[in-house]
């Protein structure tokens, strides 16, 4: 009977598997909707999608209890070894011939009063007396009498300047979770180091172990204030939502980041360097047209007058690494001319391509007349800082060769291609098949890939008002800029007195009257237009 069952179960069975094996198959194609779907999103769904995020993170911290909270308050950097008790070194006595001459005694020193004997005739010498005692029992002139040395100076401990901050940074990582009760210490030690570093890795800053400004407003943020900036960030996103296209380069100024989003979705997210304070980038709206490989460099307006200039008569270089220096448009050797006599609109400084060169490798060329590009960089040393705000106003990117490879693809030119023209050393522009658009924003608060919500203070004092981005049927030109935060201009050069020294008197052509090479200008194309490293 059982073997007959089993003979009658084996059809079922293999009828079931190939049920199973069918269904399996048919359900393949349900699998890959999503990734279709995914592929059919726009950049309208990535910013939405970061929208919500960051408004679910604001409402968790608003409904959070107000609870008592430490502030690290304003100051240097702290560091390993900083806090704590130190030893001080008190001021001992000091003898006469211990101030210099003409110096003042110190404040709280005891004045020294010298008292000069009166004269003595001195006594005749007894000729019964030995050698030794000439004077019967008195020193003889000019004998050197020895003076007992100063006590040595007293060594005290005192507490460290930075110990109340250092102790409220342990009370503050102990709110936070970071620290256990015990383990507070006006000491910055091993330990206290390794909580800031674990506080940094929570906030997604860079692990050094020490609270400099960045890491400070992350400890003293409240949630309250945090959910302020996101909320700030998500009324820019939904105003900028409704135009964004589908394939844009995002450049967040207050996260110091560049994503780029292609055909609906994320590819990368990188760090950049933006403009400083006082050299702001532009909330632009625009597109990259071409891609420079292996490109010059021509120093800006700004940077010639606020910067090399000055090195220019100071020293008759310009402090740049394979460098040429034009006047009126002819090459000169800047060390042959007097420079105080000449104006800054005579100059032109072109850095030759390479790896010293300060754009980097590659220059991402934009439309806008204000000079703003994105570029690479000689100096990839500040991608490692929280706050990167250090360029004269163009963006500098992590990983520039990542962006051209992303970029070029359409242009038919592969990573070998492009690794050719590297090595050739020529400097190459490739046009895009597609212009690609590029949004500058002010968002205070954005969303890793994770889903992490992130936070980010203004770096500017300005702060840029939010604006919608032009409809794609508009051109980069028109639509100019959202809100530009105030920029510096270049200051007017005074030309130097004559009465002044000035250093010899510089070759014929120097003293020419001030006409523009125009032709050379021209001639160097987008080399001569004007630029914000």
């Amino acid at each position: 009977m059982l073997t007959t069952i089993r003979t009658c179960a084996r059809p079922a069975l293999g009828a079931r598997v190939a049920a199973c094996l069918l269904a399996g198959l048919l359900a393949l194609p349900a699998q890959a909707a999503p990734s279709t779907a995914t592929g059919n999103s726009t950049g309208r769904d990535v910013v939405g999608n970061w929208i919500a995020r960051i408004d679910q993170r604001a409402a968790e911290l608003e409904a959070m209890p107000r609870v008592q909270q430490t502030r690290v308050g304003y100051g240097s950097v702290l560091k390993k070894g900083d806090g704590g008790m130190v030893d001080v070194v008190a001021p001992g006595p000091m003898r006469p011939s211990d101030v210099p001459e003409g110096t003042a005694p110190a404040a709280g020193a005891v004045p020294t009063v010298v008292v000069t004997p009166p004269a003595e005739p001195i006594p005749q010498a007894d000729p019964s007396a030995t050698p030794g005692n000439a004077l019967g029992g008195t020193a003889t002139p000019g004998t050197v009498v020895e003076v007992l040395p100063p006590p040595p100076a007293l060594t005290i401990q005192v507490r460290a300047r930075a110990a109340d901050r250092v102790g409220r940074l342990s009370t503050r990582l102990i709110e936070l979770g970071f620290l256990s009760q015990e383990q507070w210490t006006e000491t910055f030690d091993d330990t206290l180091e390794v909580a800031v570093r674990a506080f940094q890795l929570s906030e997604g800053l860079m692990q050094d172990g020490k609270v400099g400004e960045v890491t400070r407003q992350a400890l003293d943020r409240t949630p309250k204030e945090a959910a302020k900036l996101m909320r700030g960030a998500t009324a820019s996103m939904r105003a900028f939502q409704a135009s964004v296209p589908d394939t844009v380069i995002l450049v967040n100024l207050p996260s110091q980041t560049v994503s780029f989003i292609e055909r609906g979705k994320l590819n990368f997210t990188m760090r950049a360097v933006v403009g400083r304070p006082s050299r702001q980038t532009p909330l632009l709206q625009d597109r990259v047209t071409s891609v420079t490989i292996n490109p010059t460099w021509t120093v800006p307006p700004t940077v010639l007058v606020e910067d090399k200039l000055p090195v220019l008569r100071k020293k008759g270089n310009t402090g740049i690494k394979d460098a040429i220096v034009y006047l009126d448009g002819v090459e000169v050797v800047p060390e042959s001319i007097n420079w105080w006599q000449v104006t800054p609109e005579r100059i032109r400084i072109v850095q030759k391509p390479g790896d010293d060169n300060a754009l980097g490798r590659f220059r991402f060329n934009l439309t806008n007349g204000d000079g703003i590009f994105l570029h690479g960089t000689n100096d990839p040393r500040l991608f490692e800082r929280d706050l990167r705000a250090a360029s004269s106003g163009c963006v500098r990117l992590a990983d520039a060769r990542m962006v051209a490879e992303t970029l070029l693809r359409p242009a038919k030119l592969d990573s070998a291609a492009i690794e050719r023209q590297l090595d050739s050393g020529k400097t190459k522009t490739v046009s895009l098949p597609n212009a690609v658009p590029v949004r500058f924003v002010y968002w205070t608060s954005s969303v890793e890939t994770d889903g992490t919500v992130r936070v980010h203070p203004g770096i500017y004092d300005d702060v840029p008002t939010s604006s919608s981005a032009p409809s794609a049927s508009q051109a980069p030109a028109a639509a100019g800029t959202v809100s530009a935060p105030r920029r510096v201009e270049p200051k007017p050069v005074r030309p130097t007195p004559a009465a002044a020294p000035q250093p010899a008197p510089a070759p014929a052509q120097s003293s020419s009257t001030a006409t523009p090479a125009r032709a050379a200008d021209t001639r160097n194309g987008a080399e001569a237009v004007r630029t914000a490293m």
